[in-house]
Parts: C-alpha cells; structure tokens; sequence
C-alpha cells in the first residue's frame, strides 16, 4: 500500500482500515507527522508566506517601509507615522505622542501600538477594549535601537517561526489525539462486544484515521475563512463517527446498510 493509498482510504474508505492496520507501526506514525505537518503548513507557514511576499519580506519592511526610526534619551522617534494590517493585526508606530489613545484606534481588531515611550496590546471589539497592561519601551529597546539592527532580528524572526510552526503541528497532535482517545472510550466498547480482539492502539489509529477527512475538511476551511464555522465542526465530528463506525463494522465483516 503507497502512502497515498493510505491517505485516500484514510479519508474515504473505512472498509479499507482492516488493511491499514496491518502496515508496520511506522507508517502509522509517518502518516501523523505528515498530517500534522499540512495542518501547520495550511494554518500557518502559506499565510504567513503571503502576508510577508505582501510587504516584500522584512528587508524590505525593515529598509523602506518603516521610515528612519530611533531609540535615544528614552524616546522612540520615526519620521512618518507607519501602521500596517497583517491579517487583522495592526502594527502602529506614532511618535508625535508617548503613549497611542483609544481615539487613535481607528478600526477593530488587534493593536500593537507604539508611542514614543511605551508599547500597548490592544483589542478593539465595537466599543469595548482589551488591553494588556502598557510596557515601556526602555524595558524592550537598547540604546540607539534603529532600522538598522531591526536588520539584525531577520534570522531571528524566522527562527521563532519555525519554533511556532513546529509547536503548533504538536498542538494539532495533541487536539487530535484527544479526540481520538475520547473517540477510542466508545469504540473500544464495540471492539470488546464484537468480540474484535484488537487492542486499544488499534482501535485508537482506527479512530484517529477516521477523523482524517474532518481533519482537513476543518482546518482548510479555517485556512479560507479564518476561523471554523460550528457548523463545520459539527460536519467533521459526524463524519468521524461514520468512517470509525464504519470501519469497525468492516472489521466485523458486517457491510453499512
């Protein structure tokens, strides 16, 4: 059985996980880590590519679009007002004022903004915000602090996205395979009252397998939209119980009616 096989039958044929279960542990592990893997990909690395090819990389960020900017004698000070959207974050940076106001907020989403002495974290929903508490920038910047060490932070930043990335395929791990030991506590009961004889690990990759489709139906849509719809969630939770129900009655030698 190809790997690709095993994503298809994976997805679409629970009467296929007979099969599936016979392949070395290995390949069971193979196929979470590459699942887990496009889940980041598709969540993560593919927006976070296009909003940075957005504003032409950090170089380019860094260099041209954020005017001369300077730390010194405790102050932040920039030649032009720059705020930039990246996905709903705004980045403000106005030095005409130490501290940005909620008046200066034009829009809802989330702030990062700087005044010429300190750093707010702010949420804008309709009337209400959500702040963080303010943080001088005397506590963030070094003296002389300017665009040309901003420069200095590039590798830096793409190494905290790769750091993200990878915490963030293990989270999906660990979400889904909670789900799939949750799923397990039921499906075990029909393994034992079939008289199944398959161990808890299998019956624990039947039901991981079997949430593949809702998987990616779940977190492609977030990748488009920008969040899961409940009513997706609910679509991928249905599906998940079908294909492992399915499959343990296949196991059985019983067909869906």
């Amino acid at each position: 059985m190809t790997f690709s096989e095993q994503i298809v039958y994976a997805m679409f044929k629970p009467a296929k996980y007979k099969e599936i279960l016979k392949l070395k542990k290995r390949r069971a592990v193979l196929f979470v880590v590459v699942l887990m893997l496009v889940l980041g990909i598709v969540r993560f690395v593919v927006p976070t590519a296009s909003i940075i090819a957005g504003f032409g990389g950090f170089e380019s960020l860094f260099s041209n679009k954020i005017s001369a900017l300077e730390y010194s004698d405790g102050k932040l000070s920039i030649e032009q007002p720059f705020i930039m959207n990246f996905s709903g974050i705004n980045v403000m940076i106005d030095t005409s004022v130490e501290t940005i106001t909620d008046d200066m907020l034009e829009r809802d989403g989330t702030y990062f903004a700087i005044g010429s002495k300190q750093l707010r974290c702010v949420v804008v929903a309709d009337e209400p915000l959500y702040e963080l508490a303010p943080i001088n920038l005397n506590e963030l910047l070094p003296e002389g602090f300017n665009n040309a060490m901003m420069l200095e932070l590039i590798p830096g930043l793409y190494l905290y996205m790769v750091i993200y990335f990878l915490i963030l395929c293990v989270g999906f791990f660990i979400k889904y395979g909670f789900l799939a030991l949750i799923f397990s506590l039921t499906a075990n009961g029909m393994n034992k009252m079939m008289e199944l004889r398959l161990s808890f690990g299998e019956v624990f990759m039947i039901c991981f397998y079997g949430q593949t489709f809702g998987i990616i139906l779940s977190n492609f849509t977030a990748a488009i939209v920008g969040y899961i719809p409940m009513f997706i969630s609910l679509i991928g939770i249905f599906i998940s119980i079908h294909m492992i129900t399915s499959a343990i009655l296949h196991i059985k030698g019983i067909k869906e009616v």
